[in-house]
């Protein structure tokens, strides 16, 4: 190997090195990244700010994802979501035994619409955790149910999520076509999961299954009329935009491309939420935008450092490299995209930044090896989900301890087990080419 990649190497050790010791994620790539374009030569550093400055400004990224999260909190101060919420979770009331694939899948769901993990846990748990303990389920397996629901993989079905723009991007393809493309294999991963939690959950609440508190027990006796206009309004832009996919020039967002098509569908929800609660109306644009700037904070900042740290990375020639290793092996490819993803989820409790930068090295080197790019990029982001899914420095894990009143490790131990399956069963599908 030539002295770049024995540079890029030592810098990937000391990035995982520098993660596991709590030091910020984006703080620790853009740092990573310096000594690589460095060694580039003397334009090095002139091309990792115009790599800053391209990531800080892409609309592929910035416009659908910063929409994405400032819809959501448009749905949070209408109160559209939790009346999501409580349209989902009623009829569990009535089937004890679907308490947990219920609970699973309506995490998942408003994952879909809330692309935010501790955000989807914040929104849901406060109905669904007494809910659980009401029907006799431990205070961890609850805190379990809540964990996996929210974080293993429903924001995949957003075309504004982080990793589907991202892989848009890389390989030309539009947000809905990714989406569905990888929807097959989302569902037989996380559905392997669920079965594997839902088995040993029940052999273990069997053993012990406390009584529910009294005012548990009243939370779930929540017999309000439910409004179906504002249960329905987070689901609106989803819906657009996937009967755009089925009209196609004859639909009415045919006009937009692009970002701009996914910003048209989010702006449709917010006038569905002012219709639904009129009395928020002078409220929406500063929590819009105040969604927006969340997202360009916690979410958009990790994509341009992850995305400038892989671009140092490929410059160096170590990915050269790999692809080269992988093309006599190609059977390991898929093994590499869920593994390396999964590590760095757990390590720095990020599903975003490590789902991105692997998508950045293995996607565009998918089509020398004879896979897809669409099934690569898919097992980065499932990879990386099930990672953060599992590591204690997870924002999603600490709001879900904190709502069952349970420890993080706790809710992580009845996780591992189901997640582990989860991957295995999308590695296998992948290498045997079953879906």
């Amino acid at each position: 190997m030539s002295t770049l990649c024995w540079i890029a190497l030592v810098d990937l050790c000391a990035v995982v090195v520098l993660t596991l010791r709590k030091v910020d994620v984006r703080l620790v790539l853009l740092l990573g990244a310096v000594p690589l374009f460095a060694a580039a030569g003397k334009s090095g550093m002139v091309e990792m700010l115009a790599k800053v400055v391209a990531e800080m400004t892409n609309p592929a990224t910035v416009v659908p994802i910063g929409a994405a999260m400032g819809f959501a909190y448009v749905l949070r101060v209408t109160g559209c979501d939790r009346e999501m919420v409580r349209l989902m979770l009623r009829p569990l009331r009535y089937a004890p035994a679907l308490l947990i694939p219920g609970g699973v899948a309506a995490g998942y769901l408003v994952n879909t619409t809330i692309v935010s993990q501790a955000g989807t846990a914040a929104v849901l748990g406060p109905i669904l955790i007494p809910l659980l303990r009401a029907g006799g389920m431990e205070a961890a397996t609850a805190g379990a149910v809540l964990l996996l629901g929210a974080s293993m993989g429903g924001e995949l079905f957003n075309p504004g999520a982080v990793e589907m723009r991202k892989l848009s991007d890389l390989t030309g393809l539009e947000g809905h076509v990714v989406v569905s493309r990888q929807a097959p294999l989302n569902f037989a991963a996380c559905g392997a999961a669920l079965c594997t939690f839902w088995i040993l959950a029940l052999r273990r609440d069997r053993r012990s299954a406390p009584a529910p508190e009294a005012e548990e027990a009243a939370e779930t006796r929540d017999d309000r009329r439910i409004n179906p206009f504002k249960a329905i309004v987070p689901v609106a832009p989803l819906a657009i935009l996937f009967a755009d996919a089925a009209f196609g020039a004859s639909s009415p967002l045919a006009a937009f491309q692009g970002p701009s098509k996914i910003l048209a569908a989010m702006l449709v929800g917010v006038l569905l939420a002012w219709a639904a609660a009129p009395a928020t109306g002078s409220k929406l644009a500063p929590e819009f935008f105040e969604g927006a700037g969340y997202a360009y904070t916690h979410v958009i900042s990790l994509i341009v450092a992850a995305s400038t740290f892989a671009e140092g990375v490929r410059g160096s020639g170590l990915i050269r490299v790999l692809v080269q290793m992988l093309a006599d092996r190609p059977e390991l490819a898929p093994i590499a995209s869920v593994v390396f993803p999964w590590g760095l989820g757990v390590i720095s409790g990020s599903g975003i930044a490590p789902a991105v930068a692997i998508m950045e090295f293995f996607v565009p080197a998918a089509d020398s090896l004879g896979l897809d790019p669409v099934r690569i990029g898919a097992l980065a982001s499932l990879g990386a989900h099930f990672g953060r899914t599992m590591s204690p420095a997870a924002a999603v894990v600490a709001m879900c301890a904190r709502l069952s009143g349970e420890p993080g490790p706790r809710l992580i131990r009845r996780v591992v087990a189901p997640l582990l399956v989860g991957m295995a069963v999308m590695i296998a599908a992948t290498v045997l080419r079953l879906l």
